[in-house]
């Protein structure tokens, strides 16, 4: 008897278990990954941070505290990856004292298809803000909208006017 012609007879309870036991693992899959990205961070706040993680990963080390109004960072760290629409994610934060803060940051709108990079804003506070697209400038609009909710006082007018973003960028090419 050759293999093709050979009757497979599989009792009905387990067909039904295999079929059960298949409907549950794809039930509980894992999310769309977004990989390859290159991390960023922006200190606006005025603590040190040595250690900076988005989900585990280190997306920066060494961002030195700043003057309220003013930013630090924009060193890149390869390869971020984020499960596809996530709208919050667990952001780790080391002072230069070794105090460790685990933060549940807002992750901004997203852009799949341009999704290059996931820029860190760290605002005053420990409130952090991840953004997912092209853009990898410090956020004028997320710095000033802090201050102006901690009703800090401002120490630097306007930062360094070559570098900013005035707000979120907007798409051109219609794509919601």
């Amino acid at each position: 008897m050759s293999f093709a012609t050979f009757p497979l007879r599989v009792p009905r309870n387990a067909l039904l278990t295999l079929i059960a036991w298949l409907v549950v693992g794809c039930a509980h899959a894992d999310p769309k990954m977004i990989g390859g990205m290159t991390g960023v961070v922006y200190n606006y706040s005025q603590e040190t941070f040595v250690l900076v993680k988005l989900n585990g990963k280190t997306v920066g080390t060494g961002t030195d505290r700043v003057k309220v109004g003013d930013v630090t960072g924009g060193g890149g760290m390869c390869c971020i990856a984020m499960p596809l629409g996530a709208t919050r994610s667990e952001v780790t934060l080391t002072t230069a004292k070794g105090e460790v803060a685990i933060v549940n940051a807002t992750v901004e709108k997203w852009w799949p298809d341009l999704a290059s990079s996931a820029i860190l804003h760290i605002l005053p506070g420990r409130r952090v803000v991840v953004s997912i697209g092209p853009m990898t400038w410090p956020r004028k609009d997320l710095l000033d909208a802090r201050i102006a909710e901690l009703q800090l006082k401002r120490e630097v007018e306007d930062g360094p006017e070559n570098i900013w973003t005035l707000s979120p960028l907007e798409r051109a090419d219609g794509v919601k």
